[in-house]
């Protein structure tokens, strides 16, 4: 299922991280450089600066000794083709209510975190493109998560906020989930994130996949509680991902013997006129498994 991407409502976001930082971000672009091709060494991919998008801090005396700068930082980058823009900012990243609207359900603890910084680097793709093309949705976003990565080994981060998915994850682990994307595994626990639900809801919706796929996940009303539900959107995205294709409309899925979902796919869901994957658990798996073979 790849669906046409332009009813997305912000592109400048849809490949886009910010890291609210504990101290001003004070570092010169060929730091930044040398720590992203640093983490790209012997992946065959490479990274370029974009001095039209880069403020340089020289010493008028001698070109060749770039100074760390005394404002904050604006670095332009090609990664892998994508050419990415990081910019810093001497002010906190967001407001108590844009606070209140991330996803910090895996990490309740965050939001104090976070609150307490003091200023934050925005990392975010220069030049948007859309489409339905996954590979290249893929690499967009991988090329912004390994900046982030490189970025974090040069100023005090305390979390990572990928824009998309509103996720925020523990600057700690941004390194388990960089060593995840070298090894080809998407790092689905920050690029996908889930809007608030009521306590004791059952099933979830995911945030973040659409500008992936074209598409987010429904785990639509089931025994499932929210956490469990979103386990499985989770499964859902990483098998899509390595798939390049969402599950046919009208297949059905089994994630363990005891759960079995029936696949549809709709063209528009909960806000915006987004497309999703709905996933509908069984009534009684042994029966929905006996009607499946008859068909």
């Amino acid at each position: 299922m790849m669906v046409d991407q332009s009813v997305e409502p912000d592109p400048r976001l849809a490949f886009a991280a910010t890291l609210p930082l504990r101290a001003l971000p004070r570092f010169a672009g060929m730091e930044l450089l040398v720590a992203v091709c640093g983490l790209l060494e012997g992946t065959g991919v490479t990274a370029v600066m974009e001095p039209d998008l880069t403020t340089f801090d020289e010493d008028p005396g001698d070109a060749r000794v770039w100074h760390r700068p005394k404002a904050p930082p604006r670095v332009g980058l090609t990664v892998n083709g994508i050419t990415i823009v990081v910019q810093g900012h001497d002010r906190p990243a967001f407001s108590a209510a844009e606070l209140a609207r991330l996803d910090l359900r895996a990490w309740p603890e965050g939001g104090a975190r976070i609150a307490r910084a003091r200023a934050h680097v925005e990392i975010v793709e220069a030049r948007p493109s859309g489409g339905a093309d996954l590979d290249h949705n893929y690499d967009r976003a991988a090329a912004v998560t390994v900046v982030a990565a490189a970025v974090t080994g040069l100023v005090e981060a305390a979390a990572v906020v990928w824009r998309a998915s509103r996720r925020a994850v523990p600057v700690e682990q941004l390194e388990t989930l960089f060593a995840a994307l070298a090894q080809g595994q998407a790092p689905i626990p920050l690029w996908l994130g889930c809007p608030s639900r009521p306590e004791g809801a059952r099933g979830t919706v995911t945030r973040g996949l659409f500008p992936l796929l074209g598409a987010e996940i429904e785990i639509a009303v089931s025994d499932l509680p929210g956490d469990a539900a979103f386990k499985i959107a989770m499964e859902l995205a990483a098998e899509i991902l390595r798939a390049g294709e969402a599950p046919a409309h009208g297949a059905w899925l089994k994630y363990d013997r005891n759960t079995e979902f029936s696949v549809r796919h709709r063209a528009s869901g909960h806000a915006g006129g987004v497309p999703y994957v709905v996933l509908t658990q069984a009534a009684n798996p042994v029966e929905s498994e006996a009607t499946a073979g008859a068909a």
